[in-house]
């Protein structure tokens, strides 16, 4: 299948109560030959300071938790994902459709916002 569309999505989903901002990016190689899907990559903020979270308990045991199983579910949206310290990143299938990838990002956002839109109280640990 021939490429010739270009995806950048990129959003900042803001939880103040929570105190985290989570940066979301889903790229679609500028190459239309390139026979690979579109990159993601997800990372939190505290929403004070604008330093990134450690996916630790030390930093942020709600984010911890929900780390721990994301990667795994973003397999059923599409995604093969891993998560570093601080950020998550994978690849979608190289056959999706933009509006299957913009479908896909509306997903990956909204598992974000079911758990952190919760929270009523500042889940990050400040130093």
């Amino acid at each position: 299948m021939q490429k010739n569309n270009s995806l950048h999505f990129n959003t900042g989903l803001v939880y103040e109560k929570a105190g985290l901002v989570f940066r979301v990016k889903l790229d679609l190689p500028e190459d239309p030959k390139a026979d690979q899907g579109a990159t993601l990559s997800i990372h939190a903020e505290d929403l004070t300071s604008g330093d990134r979270v450690p996916f630790s308990n030390e930093a942020c045991p709600a984010l911890a938790d929900f780390v721990a199983g994301y990667p795994r579910w973003l397999v059923r949206v599409g995604i093969k994902a891993i998560a570093g310290d601080d950020e998550i990143t994978g690849t979608t299938r190289a056959d999706q459709s933009i509006e299957a990838l913009l479908e896909t990002a509306g997903q990956v956002c909204d598992m974000i916002d079911q758990k952190f839109s919760l929270y009523k109280e500042l889940v990050v640990r400040r130093r």
